[in-house]
């Protein structure tokens, strides 16, 4: 059975799996910039669970699947996603979508959802366009100039990000 929970910030030192977040943003001061001020919401596999019992992972590697994110002034947004590579193409990146979109639309705040990711990424572009994102934007070189080390996907060199948003529901 998948478990998809909401970490607490207390137990991000315990239970953040940095190599999945680093699979899908690999700029460590980024992703611990953002960390402070977002929201993680974490996949793993259990057995059916007592009510009432925590529902959170033992430990950091039973965590296949993440999504952080934040608000903002004017806007959510979505800044990491991640998959385990051996769960990927099974519908988990959906659920964590599914899970976020669903945390976002209870605060009932009217605001826009966006999304950032590279031109490549064909399976996460089209997941996010899937949930209802459209593209907005290209910024042309972007991971050239605003990451330490280039990013291959496929054998190419990631070079442009893509900025998709998800209208206010």
């Amino acid at each position: 059975m998948i478990m998809i929970s909401e970490l607490p910030h207390q137990e991000f030192p315990r239970l953040l799996n940095w190599a999945l977040l680093l699979d899908a943003d690999p700029n460590v001061a980024l992703v611990k910039s953002y960390l402070t001020r977002s929201r993680v919401l974490v996949a793993f596999e259990t057995e059916a669970m007592a009510k009432g019992k925590s529902q959170l992972p033992e430990t950091a590697k039973e965590v296949i699947g993440s999504l952080v994110f934040e608000k903002q002034a004017a806007n959510w947004e979505i800044l990491n996603v991640a998959v385990a590579p051996q769960r990927q193409g099974q519908g988990l990146g959906g659920k964590l979508m599914d899970a976020c979109l669903a945390n976002i639309d209870a605060e009932a705040d009217n605001l826009p959802i966006i999304v950032k990711t590279g031109d490549l990424t064909s399976p996460a572009l089209s997941l996010y366009q899937k949930k209802g994102f459209d593209q907005i934007a290209l910024v042309k070189d972007y991971f050239v100039q605003h990451y330490p080390e280039p990013i291959f996907e496929d054998g190419q060199q990631l070079r442009n990000q893509v900025i998709l948003e998800r209208k206010p529901r």
